[in-house]
């Protein structure tokens, strides 16, 4: 049981870490687009929800098996579970741009370095708070 669980929690994650490459290539994309008409840091206030809402839809089916309809309390929980990912995602962000001129010049790199940061956090908080029934009950898609 113990290995099963183990790998079922591996599986998660390695789903979650997929996801989350689509969500910086969300983030990174609107990020550099943006950029060029507001600066980056009113693009990433832009770009970040959009690539949040991106993961949310991806990760409840794809990560966490959940076959629900689509609820605005789930969104909710769900940007809330981020809350500690989005502090540490965006302080790193932030840091690095105001820090480093490359990175100011080319925030897609501050993007990156922001979403590993807050890659184990989110995990965490979604997995126990926004899909803890699903990830009981998931079945291999």
């Amino acid at each position: 049981m113990q290995v099963n669980l183990n790998k079922e929690l591996l599986r998660q994650l390695w789903r979650f870490g997929l996801v989350g490459v689509v969500g910086f290539v969300v983030n990174a994309v609107l990020v550099e687009f943006c950029a060029s008409y507001t600066g980056p840091v009113i693009a990433q206030l832009i770009a970040f929800p959009a690539a949040a809402t991106c993961t949310w839809l991806m990760n409840r089916r794809f990560t966490f098996g959940s076959m629900a309809a689509l609820s605005f309390s789930e969104w909710l929980r769900y940007m809330g579970a981020n809350s500690t990912g989005l502090i540490v995602n965006n302080g790193v962000y932030f840091i690095l741009i105001f820090m480093f001129p490359f990175a100011f010049k080319h925030p897609s790199i501050a993007v990156a370095a922001g979403s590993i940061s807050g890659l184990v956090f989110n995990f965490a908080t979604i997995k126990l708070y926004v899909f803890k029934s699903e990830a009981k009950t998931r079945k291999d898609i």
